[in-house]
């Protein structure tokens, strides 16, 4: 197996057992301590962490637009979930303005997966 689909797949375990730390530690540790805001923001930070997950995982096609979609995701699970996140925890590195961008990643790969698809049938 190529260095760098190791590195997607061994980055990507590490992203589901980020999901169940995070969300464990929210349930059990801070959901007192969060304003409903920010209880909203985390979530919302685990949906698309938790779905994006599992999307790397299952993404079954090669190819030029399939690393791109896949570093499309990667990059949107940086950006947006981490800035989200990051911002609920007063973690360091937090900047807000780059989690349009990371939705922005989010989408474009999954266009990119679209055209994928339409090409290969």
């Amino acid at each position: 197996m190529p260095f760098l689909l190791k590195l997607h797949h061994g980055v990507t375990a590490l992203y589901g057992a980020m999901f169940v730390a995070l969300a464990a530690a929210l349930m059990h540790l801070w959901q007192a301590e969060l304003t409903p805001e920010n209880s909203a923001r985390f979530i919302a930070a685990l949906a698309m962490l938790a779905f994006h997950t599992l999307a790397l995982l299952q993404l079954k096609i090669s190819g030029r637009l399939a690393a791109a979609v896949a570093v499309c995701w990667h990059l949107g699970i940086w950006l947006f979930c981490y800035t989200l996140l990051a911002g609920v925890l007063s973690l360091p590195l937090h900047l807000s303005a780059l989690a349009p961008y990371g939705g922005q990643s989010f989408i474009l790969g999954w266009l990119l997966l679209a055209v994928a698809l339409w090409r290969r049938n």
